[in-house]
């Protein structure tokens, strides 16, 4: 028999709530004011703690971004995974062929991508960081510990391809420089959403990168008219499901 796993203490619950306190505060003020706001005396203030309570969590200002990308990225992934499981169930109803099928997932995670923006909007602009920001933010060793949660959710989009190309409803090609691709062009356009005050039509993220998918999706070789279908179903499961689902939260401290 498996060793019967023990509930957490109470102290070990309060030192993770304790800790997801600190990293939601780090989010806010990294996705409110960029990295260079974040520093372990603002975040000790904002919290009105010493600072030493912050270093005994974080040993440095490189482990506590680390951290915060590390979590983000999680919940993210935790969502995908929920989402991912209800869309199956969906496009089970649907009774696609195998070719539609590894296609509509291909689009629900394109899409789950794009929803993410709205639905968490701070763990999506730290995946935008991570992707997208010129700067080197982290040393070495701690990009290092984001870097596994990362290839985790992009690996859910690398196996989606790799089924796609499977039975031919894409070209055989390099998977995971696919994968870079696909998730670096949609976080990119959904930064277009940021000049909507300008033209609300022109610079639709979401919509635009809705586009990008489709366009990039035919490109790999997929039928334009499969595509276009499963994006209708993807529209369908989003009225009656959130694609970028809620996850459980964390106990708070006692």
């Amino acid at each position: 028999m498996g060793e019967v796993l023990k509930p957490p203490t109470k102290r070990e619950t309060n030192r993770l709530a304790r800790s997801k306190l600190f990293i939601d505060t780090a989010m806010s003020i990294v996705t409110n004011e960029g990295f260079d706001a974040l520093t372990m005396a603002r975040l000790a203030s904002d919290l009105d703690a010493a600072i030493g309570a912050v270093y005994r969590y974080f040993p440095s200002k490189g482990a506590l971004v680390a951290e915060v990308q590390r979590e983000a990225i999680e919940r993210l992934t935790s969502s995908y995974l929920l989402g991912r499981e209800r869309s199956d169930r969906f496009f089970a109803d649907a009774a696609l062929s195998g070719e539609e099928l590894a296609v509509a997932r291909l689009v629900y995670f394109g899409r789950f991508l794009c929803r993410t923006s709205v639905d968490y909007p701070q763990e999506f602009q730290l995946l935008q960081m991570l992707i997208s920001d010129y700067r080197i933010l982290l040393p070495l060793e701690e990009g290092m510990r984001v870097l596994p949660s990362a290839l985790h959710l992009l690996g859910r989009a690398y196996d989606c391809i790799e089924a796609a190309m499977a039975v031919g409803a894409v070209s055989d090609a390099d998977s995971m420089k696919r994968v870079v691709i696909f998730a670096a062009s949609v976080t990119g356009v959904l930064v277009l959403s940021r000049l909507d005050r300008y033209d609300a039509d022109l610079f639709d993220g979401v919509a635009l990168a809705h586009l990008l998918m489709c366009d990039l999706f035919v490109g790999w070789g997929a039928s334009a008219d499969v595509v276009a279908k499963t994006m209708t179903l993807v529209d369908q499961l989003g009225e009656v499901a959130p694609l970028a689902p809620p996850i459980a939260p964390v106990p708070a401290a006692v």
